[in-house]
């Protein structure tokens, strides 16, 4: 738009001072040219007086259109600028801060603007702050419930023997839903935290090696292979313990359900960032399809190849989850190929650290 606003005054004055050139010039030589007997003029001097005429009309026109370029710019900016506001206002909204105002301006076309943004911005923070509190109000709602049907499980549990086959078999349903939906609960419970603004970390000093080690042994897949790249062996880094051990369990779950059932994790160095460490699980499932690659950590959301993996577990907030807990740690994360061409996915979870050894 600043582009065309200027070609606009650009334009407009080369146009106009054409125009006054071509008549200013030809009715100057017309009137010199009539009166070239009666004023006693000679050749010379009508020759050199349209000279000095074309000269300093070609001045007025370069003038002339160095104003209208001057002036092109004060108006494309005057213009541009509340575009921009709103273009930062809009990034920063679907960034989540629900709370980006437009500030009002003099002008009364703009403020008409202005205002129906921030209406706009006001109800869909309304209605977003609506969903999150019915969310958590609906988990918190489920919790005592659902502690009532866990504990009566135990006990069935506690005397399983004494059922029939099918008895048993059906407990044993049982006991897997109970598990899944006492784990949605969680996942929607530390979601709406994420939504409310209620998250707070309590940050330690973790060596990344021992770290992650931990992490795996208390994840539901404890025998993952772990290779540490030895420029790790003495990184550390400050985060929440329990919320990164969490990130490392849903990638291994995810991993599990997903890709194959085997897993591998990998601790390097950054590529890219000598201050960062990469937290990578591979599988050897069927990868993630180009499609996946981003809306795969979106709430709820599976994955249009999910169905082609074997299972129906899980609900589409485990990597969501990962997503927010490494964001509120500073870092990163994504899903990629394997990088040895061997058929899984890879994802990476990238985290600031520091005391890396040189390579």
């Amino acid at each position: 738009m600043r582009t065309r606003i200027l070609l606009t005054f650009g334009v407009g004055a080369l146009l106009l001072s054409g125009v006054l050139f071509f008549f200013t010039y030809t009715l100057t030589r017309s009137n010199l040219r009539e009166r070239e007997g009666e004023l006693g003029l000679s050749e010379q001097l009508i020759s050199e007086t349209l000279g000095s005429v074309r000269a300093s009309l070609i001045l007025a026109t370069v003038i002339t259109v160095l104003v209208g370029l001057v002036l092109g710019i004060v108006s494309s900016e005057r213009v541009v600028r509340p575009l921009a506001g709103a273009a930062d206002a809009a990034r920063a909204i679907a960034d989540g801060r629900l709370d980006t105002r437009l500030e009002p301006t003099d002008d009364p076309d703009l403020n008409a603007l202005t205002d129906s943004f921030n209406a706009m911005v006001a109800r869909l923070q309304e209605r977003v702050e609506r969903d999150a509190r019915f969310a958590s109000d609906v988990s918190h709602e489920l919790r005592s419930p659902l502690m009532t049907l866990a504990a009566s499980v135990e006990v069935m549990v506690s005397r399983r023997d004494e059922l029939p086959e099918r008895g048993q078999a059906a407990l044993d349903l049982l006991v897997a839903d109970v598990a899944r939906f006492s784990g949605l609960v969680e996942d929607l419970l530390e979601i709406s935290r994420y939504d409310a603004g209620a998250v707070r970390l309590t940050r330690d000093d973790l060596a990344v090696a021992e770290f992650v080690q931990q992490a795996v042994q208390a994840s539901s897949m404890p025998r993952s292979t772990i290779n540490l790249d030895p420029r790790c062996t003495s990184a550390r880094l400050n985060g929440d313990r329990r919320r990164l051990a969490r990130v490392v369990a849903n990638l291994l779950d995810n991993a599990r359900a997903h890709g194959g059932g085997a897993a591998t994790v990998h601790v390097t160095p950054a590529d890219d960032s000598a201050g960062h460490v990469w937290i990578a699980v591979e599988d050897s499932g069927d990868g993630v399809v180009d499609i996946d690659l981003e809306r795969i950590f979106e709430r709820f959301s599976r994955g249009t190849g999910s169905s082609k993996r074997g299972t129906s577990e899980g609900a589409g907030l485990g990597l969501a989850l990962v997503r927010e807990h490494v964001r509120l740690h500073g870092g990163r994360v994504w899903v990629e190929s394997r990088r040895d061409g061997h058929p899984g996915a890879r994802f990476v979870v990238e985290l600031p650290c520091d005391a890396l050894l040189a390579g």
